[in-house]
């Protein structure tokens, strides 16, 4: 196989369209979306990102569920998929535990609000590095000084940063759609070298049902697509987020891009 030159992120979320015969199209009505010019920032469009992320703000301890796919692009500019699952169990401001699954590689996550724990067990290595006493201060930190991002770290950013629907250029409603049996609203949204969709679940309780993130700066334009499902009742113990090694497993250092 060729080598890849571009590994979809683990946060990145994508959906490869389907390409239909020339009379499939004409029997098919156009959306409107698809008709229309799209506003460029459509008010209800950020009205519907403050609403997901007040609703991402209140959840104190929840669990979901991701079913994932990752693009990766070869030499070839060939696209491959792969598909996966990944877990989160959280408890703000300082609780995490992340279960990352994929045929071809496996990451467990543990963070405690004092550290961050690594583990592969396939390998059967793990790693464990200081951490700030917030989820998001330790996200930050392990992409920047680490270079480890974890799988959908993007939900806590969409609840707690500001300054998301500033870097925005469009963003549009495209219609209602079920995903998992719920009605969710459909969005399209574009900034600086991203395009991405979002679905939020209709009601109150808007959080988000579905993600698509579109890297625009390659020319292939990988994707990474996450369907989640979520459970914010269910209480969560302390066991939970504590890593205990196995005794056949090997500790290791991780490494730091960035030693400040």
């Amino acid at each position: 196989m060729q080598q890849s030159k571009y590994r979809g992120s683990g946060i990145a979320l994508g959906l490869v369209s389907a390409l239909l015969p020339a009379a499939l199209w004409a029997q098919t009505a156009p959306s409107p979306a698809a008709t229309a010019a799209a506003p460029e920032r459509d008010p209800e469009a950020i009205a519907a990102l403050e609403r997901m992320g007040a609703s991402l703000r209140k959840l104190t301890s929840f669990t979901v569920t991701g079913d994932v796919t990752t693009e990766e692009v070869l030499d070839t500019g060939q696209k491959i998929q792969y598909a996966g699952t990944v877990e989160i169990k959280a408890r703000k401001p300082d609780r995490l535990r992340l279960i990352s699954n994929t045929d071809r590689k496996k990451r467990d996550f543990f963070y405690d609000g004092k550290s961050l724990t690594v583990f592969a067990p396939s390998l059967g290595y793990w790693a464990t590095v200081e951490a700030p006493p917030t989820i998001r201060e330790m996200l930050t930190r392990a992409k920047e000084r680490h270079d480890i991002e974890l799988p959908l770290a993007d939900l806590f950013d969409l609840g707690q940063d500001p300054t998301l629907t500033a870097k925005l250029t469009s963003a549009f409603k495209v219609g209602v759609e079920h995903i998992g049996g719920l009605p969710c609203e459909q969005y399209a949204m574009r900034q600086p070298n991203v395009d991405w969709q979002i679905w939020i679940r209709e009601g109150a309780d808007a959080l988000p049902c579905k993600m698509v993130i579109t890297s625009t700066e390659d020319p292939s334009m990988p994707q990474y697509i996450a369907t989640m499902k979520w459970n914010t009742t269910a209480p969560i113990a302390d066991t939970d987020f504590a890593f205990k090694p196995p005794e056949s497993a090997r500790k290791i250092v991780i490494g730091s891009v960035n030693p400040r």
